[in-house]
């Protein structure tokens, strides 16, 4: 799991640091606040770490190389390349300083400047990483569903190596391919995915080579492109809890999770995130919807539960800022937050003839 992580210099941000983090960590702002970004930049350096500790032990490469190219092929930057990802004008390196604790620690530092274009130098070096015991791997889940184009994405990539859909995207469909099991998913998770399917009366199913997913709601089975947008990104989800891709000791990043969910399925959505979280699954979520940020706040207080929530705020011609609470002691300062009080307060005032 992500315990620590200090960023400097990365986009908007001049730093952006957190001490310590909890199985569920929300991030909220308006748009263009940076969230996808940080999102991003969890998701590239956890996944590379990922790869290097379980896929390369036979064949190890240099994990600065496997850094590079995840973070390249996550944020798609132009020909520029790495060096677009560092804050411009600042005259200083992007740097990144993250500590994963499991049975064993591992922290990872690395920065490059404006100047950089597919290769990081300044780099943890391998014999300073470790290979994590705990069967540790990172899921992100973007916010436009990936089964409708599902066989679009892997052509793409696969075919014609064509940019257009990121890291986030292809390696999502590389983990949905994997076949669903019976058994062996522990109790927690088990309780999440019926859950989860009871939402919308029905189960997404993995299917033949040229319809890859099916919803089945009774006896009827539903193709992808006649699938309701919600039930395609709760999918997802149960698709990967039913083969073992999320799991315990998965870090799992969702950018706006809450994207075409109406209001009772983004509640009963923030139920099955701590639920996740208690099974073992640490969970990172972007977000501008009240209702989740609400129940979320909800939860964390009623079940005495630390949820961290970074509030972004961003003013043109300053660094993005931000400030950190806890939503167990209430809802956190943001422009989302203040407009949803702003409406409810215009309600109260047109209701009472004021």
């Amino acid at each position: 799991m992500i315990k620590t992580i200090t960023i400097k210099n990365f986009f908007g941000f001049k730093n952006f640091e957190a001490k310590r983090l909890t199985n569920v960590n929300v991030i909220i702002g308006a748009n263009d606040s940076g969230k996808t970004a940080i999102l991003k930049l969890f998701y590239g350096i956890s996944k590379s770490l990922e790869d290097f500790t379980q896929k390369n032990a036979h064949n190890p490469s240099p994990y600065k190389r496997l850094l590079s190219e995840k973070l390249i092929n996550t944020f798609q930057p132009r020909k520029n390349g790495l060096g677009e990802l560092v804050t411009k004008g600042s005259g200083e390196k992007l740097s990144v300083n993250i500590t994963y604790e499991g049975k064993s620690k591992q922290q990872i530092q690395f920065s490059f400047g404006e100047t950089t274009t597919n290769s990081i130098v300044d780099c943890t070096e391998n014999n300073h990483i470790e290979s994590f015991a705990d069967q540790y791997n990172a899921l992100f889940i973007p916010a436009k569903e990936v089964l409708t184009a599902f066989d679009a994405i892997a052509l793409t990539r696969e075919q014609y190596n064509m940019i257009g859909f990121d890291d986030t995207y292809y390696d999502l469909i590389l983990d949905l391919r994997v076949p669903t099991q019976q058994g062996n998913v522990n109790s927690e998770l088990r309780n999440v995915n019926s859950d989860l399917e009871a939402l919308f009366e029905g189960v997404i199913t993995q299917g033949p080579k040229d319809n890859p997913f099916i919803f089945k709601k009774g006896k009827t089975e539903f193709s992808m492109p006649l699938t309701a947008e919600g039930i395609k990104k709760i999918g997802i989800l149960t698709t990967l809890i039913k083969n073992r891709k999320l799991r315990k000791n998965t870090v799992l990043f969702m950018d706006e999770p809450e994207t075409a969910l109406h209001p009772k399925a983004v509640r009963n959505l923030a139920e099955m995130i701590v639920l996740m979280s208690k099974a073992g699954v640490q969970i990172f979520i972007t977000t501008h919807n009240y209702f989740l940020i609400k129940q979320l706040a909800i939860i964390a207080k009623r079940d005495n539960t630390d949820i961290n929530c970074f509030s972004l705020n961003k003013v043109q011609g300053q660094p993005i800022g931000y400030t950190l609470g806890n939503m167990k002691d209430g809802l956190p300062e943001n422009q989302i937050i203040d407009e949803a009080l702003a409406m409810f307060n215009e309600e109260i005032i047109n209701s009472l003839g004021i």
